[in-house]
């Protein structure tokens, strides 16, 4: 064989081998460019996708948190408007407004005081005009009959107030008595309380006529005997119950009596019996010890029965 051809052979067979190897790596480059720029896309696509569930996820969350604050605000401000402590307010802010003094410099002190019971964008202009008034009102009494609740914000406290009015006329002075009853519309932050507008005035009488028949005890009644009986054992223990003496606790279940009260009289109005338990409803005249003043009182007792004596296990 000619080695000039076998040289020959061999150098076109090694550049074939070239074309092939630099085909095999453009191809390999633009492939892992491709992969590479897949993989950095589908990173920033997945870092968008991420970022928007978790902003969103975020804001839900603090919209969530504000809601549950907002809900906490409004049941502890519903807390306070249903607190005892609203009729407390109420009635100091009543005896300021109900109170007007004679002196001028007294009226500018009243005023002053009284703007700081209202809130804070109420004209206290609006709440009286007293500059034809000679004289001056004072409180006598209030005494707190309600509260209706408008809405969690707002509540309308209701007081019945006594006071007296002094007019200078010419060469003498008038007074004269008021009974009147005053609503006043109350608002709460949370923290204290305000009045939110003027108090408007309402007569109401809670007097009315009615008739009343109160429920009988449960029970089958009893013989003139026991009745007799009872009202006898009755008369001892109120002796006792009317002075706290030592046969108190022998005839009752009481932690204790009453104080320089002698008894007049007792009278069994009804009594009925279930086995050996009796339910007596008696009315027991009372002298105080240092007047001569009789008071009558209604007691529903609760008395039972062991070995003939009775023994008082309730008292009302």
């Amino acid at each position: 064989m000619n080695p000039f051809m076998l040289f020959s052979k061999r150098k076109e067979t090694t550049a074939k081998n070239k074309r092939r190897l630099i085909y095999s790596r453009k191809s390999a480059a633009k492939i892992a460019s491709l992969l590479f720029f897949s993989v950095m896309f589908l990173s920033l696509l997945f870092n968008v996708i991420f970022f928007t569930k978790y902003q969103t996820i975020r804001n839900s969350a603090k919209a969530s948190e504000e809601s549950v604050k907002d809900q906490l605000k409004q049941v502890e401000n519903s807390n306070l408007l249903y607190s005892d402590s609203i009729s407390v307010f109420t009635e100091k802010f009543l005896e300021t407004y109900l109170t007007i003094p004679k002196e001028e410099k007294a009226r500018q002190s009243r005023t002053e005081e009284l703007s700081t019971f209202f809130v804070s964008s109420f004209d206290i202009k609006r709440v009286s005009d007293l500059k034809d008034f000679k004289g001056e009102r004072r409180v006598v009494d209030l005494q707190y009959v309600d509260t209706k609740h408008i809405s969690n914000r707002e509540a309308k406290v209701h007081f019945k107030a006594v006071y007296e009015i002094t007019e200078e006329q010419k060469e003498n002075a008038k007074t004269s008595k008021y009974e009147t009853d005053f609503v006043v519309p109350v608002t709460s932050n949370g923290k204290g309380f305000a009045v939110y507008q003027n108090p408007n005035m309402i007569q109401e009488d809670l007097k009315t006529t009615m008739s009343y028949e109160g429920n009988a005890p449960d029970g089958e009644p009893i013989t003139s005997t026991e009745t007799k009986l009872l009202e006898s054992f009755l008369y001892d223990f109120f002796t006792s119950f009317g002075v706290s003496d030592e046969k108190l606790p022998f005839m009752a279940e009481v932690s204790g009596g009453l104080k320089d009260q002698t008894l007049q009289d007792v009278n069994v109005r009804e009594a009925v019996k279930e086995g050996s338990l009796y339910t007596v409803r008696t009315d027991v005249n009372y002298q105080n010890s240092e007047t001569s003043i009789n008071d009558l009182y209604s007691y529903e007792l609760k008395v039972e029965k062991e070995n003939n004596k009775f023994f008082i296990t309730q008292i009302e």
